[in-house]
């Protein structure tokens, strides 16, 4: 209960230089370079300026730059998200990218039209997921009752993110968020005896089972809705 899904932001980084010939890096400013550097920095985000009981994750997941081997190009974009479970750590990791993207500018020389640029992708974020204690609680109660021993369980939070707490509006709605399983038992309780994870979603070897996951599904929610309209 509580924060249970981090919030998800995107934000895209654009780094500029002055492109020229390989044989000359000497003649212009190399933003590969320059953002090779700020990729290795901005890690130090998390490990040095967020509190670390407030977890937070920064990734980069997409680097676009150049056109062949012996051209210094003018520009190199970067694609991030970050993962976080508070506003203040959301925004430490903002304010860091954006003081690191000004510091690169300084380090490197660049006019202000040369500037790194930081964007955050608002319509490409989601906020943290927040189950309602009261509503979880009475969720969880009443699937222990309506189903076998075992059946329902505890998760701890993860940094996974799900647009789930869109709807919350910023907890001025209840929501009770809680995960159904979707793999076949055998493959599942032989994947926890030897230790490994089953691929999960975002995979091709994503093998759920369909019949008995969505009669499930459906089970689980009419039961916890049928209960809370009593």
């Amino acid at each position: 209960m509580g924060p249970t899904l981090a919030s998800s932001t995107s934000i895209d980084v654009l780094i500029k230089g002055i492109g020229g010939h390989g044989s000359a890096p000497n003649v212009g400013r190399d933003p590969i370079t320059m953002a090779a550097y700020f990729i290795t920095q901005l890690q130090t985000i998390v490990s040095r300026e967020e509190d670390p009981q407030d977890p937070s994750v920064v990734t980069v997941g997409d680097i676009h730059g150049g056109t062949k081997r012996n051209i210094i190009p003018n520009e190199v974009k970067l694609e991030l998200t970050t993962r976080s479970f508070t506003d203040k750590s959301r925004q430490t990791i903002i304010d860091g990218l954006t003081k690191m993207a000004a510091g690169l500018t300084t380090s490197y020389g660049l006019p202000a039209d040369k500037a790194a640029k930081v964007t955050v992708l608002e319509n490409e974020s989601t906020p943290v997921l927040y189950n309602d204690p009261k509503l979880i609680s009475a969720a969880a109660a009443t699937l222990t009752k309506a189903f076998p021993a075992g059946t329902v369980l505890e998760q701890t939070r993860v940094m996974g993110s799900e647009d789930v707490g869109v709807f919350g509006l910023d907890r001025k709605i209840p929501v009770a968020f809680f995960w159904l399983g979707a793999m076949e038992p055998a493959k599942f309780d032989a994947a926890v005896k030897a230790g490994v994870m089953l691929p999960g979603p975002h995979t091709s070897k994503f093998e759920p089972l369909p019949q008995p996951t969505l009669e499930m599904g459906v089970k689980t929610l009419s039961t916890v809705a049928t209960s809370l309209l009593q």
